[in-house]
């Protein structure tokens, strides 16, 4: 219950805003605080009246002189609180909250407000402890449901955000915000159905919020339909001229849609009327990366996180940019801030991962894959990445422990096949390798480069006319696949049909005139023919091309002239 000077006050309220309301015509006239000789009360409804005609600023001199003539009056810092949460003044919020809760512990909606303030100051513990003192002063108040619900839904806490909207909701079956603050759960979890619904529910309870529109226009984005979202963005422009949310939502649907110009233009106009927004900026700044102007983008991101150092999206776009200009510390710095902001994020630690592995840092690589799979352990391609980088380290058995726990996790996934294939390969293992290209075959006929690796299997086999076969199959899926065309050329070499493998290596090196291991082959197949001339020019240019096939080449060389 609200204690007796707080229910008093709310009558008092009632009457002096209908006394002193203002209208925007006449609202200079009540601009500076009441003078000393008004009773506190009084001066204060003057703020509130303020207040319900959205002007803040203009409310807070006259809680201010309240105050200042009654310093007991707590009421006021509550309307002073919400006025400086309003002008996202958080910290005062908190200071004017907390000083009325001293008298007033057990104010759901204070509590409510105050754990927003928390929120937005980082303050988890403390936002979720207000939170569910709110809720615990009054389990059955459908706003203290749904701010906590808000807050669980920031945190990705879906089921237990799902809860409280879901109470609200039997509660209050018509709070708009309920069912608004239900479809952003379902949307998070691409349950896009269930929360265009919800979202259609909201605006049909409170078809005067812009914001609402927002949300169905993201749900109809998602769901492709961008005629739609376009149509909603629209309506929350009209309805809020001034929105900046519209039109960074309006920016996304042209970016998605390939119109970086348009996208631009919008992501312009949000940063004309809110400067301060770290959305805006980050967005543009993404979409001048996907254009490749990177300088343009690189200025983008840096205001962002200069307006909001916790804004975990332009970390990860900025280390985008660093990745596409190939300066992989830099883009190792931002994944490593992004890991340290968002703990649980599995892309950030993938994406450094991928960084890592481009400096060659492949311990530290197959520790972000570790991590990352703790996270996510019913993803089976983070397991075949973290096989990957063992494969590179020539950590044969641990590689196959990822490659085989990948696929018990889903039978189907061929490239787990793929890559267990290539380390029974390693391990001499040729039948198993043939049995794992022929499932990953199986399951991605359209992949040349399996049947080119069987093949290769088969070749070393002794099984040429199936090696041939592979490559041949391999060639009709892609018939400018180098490998296949070498490889055969190969296999054929061995099968002592000179003039075809000759054609093959040809092929390769007119397909790739840099390929070395092509020339070295052609030479082989010159010398075996007794062309030594045409062999030595070939051996000399790919050792010009590649030194270290020399002792291969040198062993070839001596088992031909044997």
């Amino acid at each position: 219950m609200q204690n007796f000077e707080f229910r008093r006050l709310v009558r008092l309220t009632l009457v002096c805003c209908s006394l002193f309301a203002t209208t925007p015509a006449d609202a200079e006239d009540v601009a500076a605080p009441a003078g000393e000789a008004e009773e506190p009360v009084v001066v204060m409804s003057r703020g509130i009246a303020l207040l319900h005609q959205d002007n803040p600023a203009g409310a807070i001199p006259f809680f201010d002189a309240a105050l200042k003539l009654d310093p007991k009056l707590t009421p006021a810092f509550r309307f002073r609180g919400m006025a400086r949460q309003d002008l996202r003044d958080s910290v005062g919020a908190i200071a004017d909250f907390s000083k009325f809760l001293e008298s007033a512990p057990d104010d759901a909606y204070v509590l409510v407000r105050r754990g927003k303030a928390w929120a937005e100051q980082g303050s988890d513990e403390k936002a979720l402890d207000d939170f569910n003192n709110a809720v615990r002063y009054q389990p059955e108040y459908a706003y203290a449901l749904v701010g906590r619900g808000e807050y669980l839904l920031s945190t990705r806490d879906y089921a237990g955000a799902s809860a409280d909207f879901e109470r609200a909701i039997a509660l209050k079956p018509d709070d708009a915000a309920a069912y608004a603050g239900r479809g952003s759960v379902r949307l998070a979890k691409k349950e896009l159905a269930a929360a265009s619904v919800d979202f259609s529910k909201a605006i049909e309870l409170d078809p005067t919020d812009p914001y609402k529109y927002l949300l169905s226009g993201r749900v109809k984005k998602e769901q492709g339909d961008f005629a739609a979202a376009l149509a909603e963005y629209d309506r929350a422009i009209a309805l809020d001229p001034k929105s900046s949310d519209a039109y960074i939502d309006r920016g996304n649907a042209y970016n998605d849609q390939g119109e970086y110009e348009r996208a631009i233009a919008e992501y312009d106009r949000a940063i004309e009327l809110s400067p301060k927004s770290a959305p805006a900026w980050n967005n543009r700044g993404s979409t001048y990366r996907i254009r490749k102007q990177f300088n343009e983008a690189l200025a983008d991101l840096n205001r962002a996180i200069a307006i909001d150092p916790q804004f975990v999206e332009a970390y990860r776009n900025r280390g985008r940019v660093y990745e596409d200009r190939q300066d992989w510390k830099a883009a190792e710095t931002e994944y490593t801030r992004l890991a340290q902001l968002r703990p649980d994020d599995v892309a950030a630690y993938l994406r450094r991962a991928a960084v890592r592995q481009n400096l060659n840092e492949l311990e530290d690589a197959a520790a972000d894959f570790s991590r990352a799979a703790q996270l996510a352990p019913r993803d089976p391609q983070i397991l075949v990445h973290r096989g990957a980088v063992r494969i590179l380290q020539s950590k044969w058995n641990e590689a196959l422990g990822d490659f085989s726990a990948a696929i018990q996790l889903d039978v189907k996934f061929a490239a787990a096949y793929f890559n267990r294939a290539y380390v029974y390969e390693e391990l001499r293992q040729p039948e198993k390798a043939l049995a794992d290209y022929t499932q990953a075959h199986e399951l991605k006929p359209e992949d040349p480069e399996v049947l080119v690796n069987r093949g290769i299997v088969h070749e070393g086999l002794g099984d040429y006319e199936k090696a041939v076969a592979d490559y041949d199959a391999a060639l009709k899926l892609d018939e400018k696949l180098v490998l296949a065309y070498f490889n055969r050329g190969n296999a054929r070499q061995l099968q002592k049909k000179t003039v075809e493998a000759l054609a093959d290596y040809d092929r390769a090196l007119e397909l790739d005139p840099q390929f070395a291991w092509a020339y070295a082959g052609r030479g082989l197949v010159h010398l075996a023919e007794k062309r030594p001339e045409n062999a030595e020019a070939d051996f000399t240019r790919a050792l010009e091309l590649d030194p270290s096939l020399k002792a291969e080449l040198d062993e070839r060389i001596a088992e031909l002239l044997k």
